[in-house]
């Protein structure tokens, strides 16, 4: 009898211990957990492309998938040219969907809805800001809701070896303010605020150039108020050589 119970009591404490199997396994996969964590929170843009397009491969999921898109030209459509790698994807339209990415949850929590747009053209990836979030109407100065636009995009950007354009644009209205008394002075001052202002964040100023373009390449023409205010925006143009693109492919802008 005592050999029976002796081996009973033995069993139940097997049993018991059972929960020590669960137990380590929930530490590995938070373990698991946070790795990726730190991995998607360093600041190599191509890195992140690579670890959603592995989770989405996984899941058999777009993980990076975004809104739909509408076209933002000026009569043709923007196009990008691209050089696909082996994997299929080329280095442009990796960064594209990593800024894509950042810049859309910073514009959903911001409640920003269309007024940042990420895209193509031939010269490479355009990060397109509506004035209005900005300046003030005829004014250069950067207020501090804007710098911490400005910031966001900068910090996205800075891992990239690219060199970057700024580009200021305007309507066809003079401005209404005594400080510029037309487009041209304008469109440069504003592109210089926000190329002061990355330099300001941290970006090497031996990347950046600001251009004003006053009223000359708008997106539509300037017909009514609603489209005047798309054409008022400055663009941040990550440029790409010309060696890493052939063969353009119709591509539109979307909304973020």
């Amino acid at each position: 009898m005592s050999r029976r119970k002796r081996a009973h009591a033995e069993g139940a404490h097997d049993n018991d211990e059972r929960w020590l199997l669960t137990y380590s396994d929930l530490i590995t996969l938070l373990f698991v957990l946070f790795v990726v964590m730190y991995a998607i929170s360093t600041t190599d843009v191509r890195k992140f492309v690579a670890l959603a397009q592995s989770v989405s491969a996984a899941f058999n999921a777009d993980v990076m998938s975004g809104q739909q898109a509408i076209s933002i030209s000026n009569g043709q459509d923007m196009t990008v040219q691209q050089n696909t790698s082996a994997s299929g994807t080329s280095p442009v339209q990796s960064d594209l969907k990593a800024i894509q990415a950042a810049l859309e949850d910073y514009a959903i929590g911001q409640g920003l809805g269309g007024e940042v747009q990420v895209g193509m053209a031939p010269e490479g990836i355009v990060i397109r800001l509506n004035d209005a979030l900005l300046f003030s109407s005829g004014r250069a100065h950067l207020d501090d809701h804007a710098i911490k636009l400005v910031n966001e995009v900068a910090n996205i950007i800075k891992p990239l070896p690219n060199h970057v354009r700024i580009e200021g644009n305007t309507d066809d209205q003079a401005p209404d303010g005594v400080l510029y008394t037309n487009n041209w002075d304008l469109s440069t001052a504003r592109a210089l605020a926000v190329l002061e202002a990355m330099v300001n964040l941290g970006l090497d100023p031996s990347r950046l150039a600001a251009q004003g373009n006053a009223q000359y390449d708008p997106i539509v023409a300037n017909t009514d108020d609603a489209s005047r205010a798309r054409n008022r925006r400055v663009d941040i143009v990550v440029l790409y050589p010309a060696d890493a693109t052939a063969g353009p492919t119709p591509f539109a802008m979307p909304s973020l």
